[in-house]
């Protein structure tokens, strides 16, 4: 495929024309129009970066490197692209994905869940509310959507909300437990447009799955809806998360494993933070030499396997090393999460309310939320896994307080603290230096 590139969001790139073409497993491209050799440079290490990678698998014509990215060439590609080139120039954040919980239910109890909110009796999201909400966040730029919850597949009208997002501006995931993703569903998602499921994984040993999600006959459920997912289409990520003991016990090659027997294009590997039920543990949450232990894991089971499934941890994006340098934490820089009921939250892991939907537009509540002294300044590794925030935005959220919890409540209350005892705020190290 060959697909011309114009940048018409961005003031500076309005002149320039970028022609990206696949060739095979490679990318290439002409660049022309006024400011172009400045430009230049970004696009080339951009796209140089995939073509070290490799694609996963093909998408309508295009090459697809990851379920998190468009497939490329492509229009939605292009807003990436354009939003890279943006934040790289003139070190101005410019949102490119949103999570948004579509519902609060779920068929499973995890003893882990992150969106344990059990004093929320708020209701969730109409289709005309988040119809709006979606609009919003495609006029910003965005280039992927992700809906999640709770289940999102026990909501009827998902494949409706689906819909709601034009192929040529963002590609939609969804992610699930798969206790609903049957065949006859996994069409009706592709049918709509979905571009990818990213499936819950917590365990290669189904006995242990089950019993972290607190239901019978779920790990069945993943093989069943991953095999069905791949069969309609679908791209497929199996998302899991990284503990202690799952590390040292090298779980992730029993992952893996399966994921390459069924077929799954991607193994995300996320790691567990203390939030949600386990807000107050922070036990839970890996080490340093945890994280270079599943680097070095991960790095030999992508070499192991030939890059499909292609595994991808939190771990490489938050080490502030190469491309990864362009990530880093991604809350409030690269994107936000919008609880069920109109929570805006830097990501889906920070029980931090920053205003509600509902109420305010998301540019107003982006602009916010990017310029809050917490979350200016971009960092590599993850905010939730730093002690110094934990201590300032964590700690001091009441045990029976409703989450999430509003940031406001929390400058006022340090402020309050400051100004009483001649408090000055609390030095974060910078990116690179933890």
């Amino acid at each position: 495929m060959r697909l011309t590139y114009r940048f018409e969001r961005v003031q500076q790139l309005a002149d320039v024309e970028l022609v990206v073409e696949n060739q095979g497993d490679k990318l290439v491209y002409e660049i022309s129009g006024e400011g172009a050799n400045q430009f230049n440079r970004l696009v080339k290490h951009h796209l140089g970066w995939f073509n070290r990678c490799g694609p996963i698998t093909g998408y309508e014509g295009s090459n697809v490197y990851t379920t998190y990215f468009p497939p490329m060439p492509g229009k939605a590609h292009a807003r990436m692209l354009e939003g890279f080139i943006y934040h790289s120039l003139f070190q101005k954040p410019m949102p490119r994905v949103a999570t948004i919980e579509v519902t609060g239910d779920c068929q499973c109890s995890c003893i882990h869940c992150s969106a344990h909110r059990p004093s929320d009796t708020r209701p969730v999201f109409t289709r005309s509310s988040l119809e709006r909400v979606v609009s919003e966040c495609l006029a910003m730029g965005m280039h992927g959507i992700s809906y999640t919850g709770g289940e999102p597949l026990l909501r009827h009208d998902l494949e409706d909300l689906v819909s709601l997002v034009p192929r040529d501006k963002a590609t939609v995931n969804v992610f699930t437990n798969a206790v609903a993703l049957t065949p006859a569903r996994a069409a009706s998602l592709k049918a709509a447009g979905t571009y990818a499921v990213m499936i819950s994984l917590d365990s290669p040993n189904p006995e242990e799955h089950d019993r972290l999600r607190n239901r019978p006959g779920t790990f069945e459920a993943v093989q069943r809806g991953a095999q069905a997912a791949v069969q309609a289409g679908l791209l497929v990520s199996l998302s899991t998360y990284a503990t202690q003991r799952s590390v040292r016990e090298g779980a992730l090659a029993g992952i893996v494993e399966l994921g390459a027997h069924w077929g799954v294009h991607e193994i995300s590997v996320f790691n567990a933070i203390a939030t949600g039920r386990f807000l107050k543990d922070e036990t839970v949450m890996i080490s340093s030499e945890d994280r270079k232990s599943l680097l070095d894991q991960a790095a030999a089971l992508n070499k192991r396997y030939g890059g499909r499934p292609r595994i991808i941890t939190k771990a490489w994006t938050n080490q502030g090393k190469g491309i990864s340098r362009y990530m880093g934490c991604m809350s409030g820089h690269y994107h936000f999460h919008i609880t069920a009921q109109g929570d805006f939250t830097p990501c889906d892991l920070t029980p931090l309310s920053f205003g509600n939907v509902n109420s305010e537009s998301v540019r107003d509540i982006w602009e916010r939320l990017s310029t809050h002294s917490a979350y200016c300044e971009r960092r590599y590794d993850c905010r939730m896994m730093c002690p110094e925030f934990r201590k300032k935005y964590l700690d001091p959220i009441p045990e029976d307080a409703s989450l999430p919890y509003s940031v406001a409540e929390l400058d006022r209350a340090w402020d309050c603290r400051d100004n009483s005892e001649g408090m000055s705020d609390i030095e974060w190290p910078r990116a690179g230096e933890r």
